[in-house]
């Protein structure tokens, strides 16, 4: 179980500062071209780590795959859209909430009975969204309502796209997850090609985006962030099936979902992102009821 624990909590840093770099890098090279290099990179450590993996390859693994690669490419465009808007502290927690909050929902929709743990992780996770909105003191961020928005829209995709991968067959491996990072590049290409050639779809996906101030990173230092939260992120969900066969999935899970407090880490220290006491009893209560969810 040890081994099991280290490679969890190595999970949820990489994730974390996946999520930091990956945002850093869309600020200033816009969302579509940031996400693009983050996947691009995320796929090729995958398709290396599979063969040390391994998985069975069947029509259902494909299938439950692709439909994960669809809504994983929108929530990962609208969440690196709402880290880059910021306030990132206040951003990832919220993400991770709704995230937790979309299989739970599933759950319950099919029939599946709730713990009490999971109840008071639910009535935590809306106490926790409506703190993290809030601001009280002067110079402390508030939270945009576009990036609420889009938070709880990114959130849902990636919730979707953890219910479609555990559909998958058990002996699938990391193939689903392979089939998932490979769909949404291609589907990123695809954008990428309408944005060149269509002018109603650059301003369509304009969206995405809003001018930044401060200091911006230079382009090729964005783009190295992006290349680098790409490597951790194909990293992470290696780590993840690591930890996954070595230990418990409820073990796994809760450590995997404190990822967000690396992300409002770092962005304390580089961007010093100043929070409220409400605020930051509000991320703490996003943060528990992301893992009373996970452990639920």
């Amino acid at each position: 179980m040890a081994i099991a624990v280290v490679l969890a909590l190595l999970c949820a840093v990489s994730y974390g500062a996946s999520d930091f770099l990956g945002a850093v890098g869309a600020r200033r090279l816009r969302v579509l071209p940031g996400t693009t290099i983050t996947y691009a990179v995320a796929c090729l450590v995958l398709l290396m780590v599979l063969p040390l993996v391994g998985g069975t390859w069947s029509i259902e693994t494909i299938v439950w795959g692709a439909i994960a690669g669809v809504v994983a490419i929108l929530g990962f465009l609208l969440f690196y859209a709402a880290l880059a808007a910021g306030p990132m502290s206040l951003a990832s927690p919220l993400i991770a909430v709704v995230g937790a909050l979309v299989p739970v929902g599933i759950a319950v929709a099919i029939g599946e009975r709730l713990e009490l743990l999971a109840w008071v992780g639910v009535a935590l996770a809306i106490v926790g969204g409506s703190l993290i909105s809030v601001t009280r003191r002067e110079g402390a961020p508030g939270i945009p309502r576009r990036t609420v928005v889009m938070s709880v829209f990114a959130g849902a995709g990636l919730g979707l796209s953890i219910v479609a991968l555990d559909r998958a067959p058990a002996d699938s491996g990391v193939t689903a997850a392979v089939v998932e990072i490979i769909v949404g590049f291609v589907l990123l290409g695809i954008v990428l090609l309408a944005v060149r050639l269509l002018p109603r779809a650059k301003r369509a996906l304009a969206i995405l985006d809003e001018e930044q101030s401060g200091p911006q990173p230079t382009i090729a230092r964005a783009r190295v962030a992006s290349a680098a939260g790409g490597v951790l992120l194909g990293l992470s969900n290696a780590l993840l099936v690591l930890a996954l066969h070595a230990g418990s999935l409820a073990v796994v899970s809760v450590l995997v979902g404190l990822y967000p407090v690396v992300t409002i880490v770092l962005a304390a220290i580089v961007h010093r992102e100043r929070m409220s006491v409400v605020q930051l009893a509000g991320v703490a209560a996003a943060i528990g009821a992301s893992v009373l969810l996970a452990a639920a």
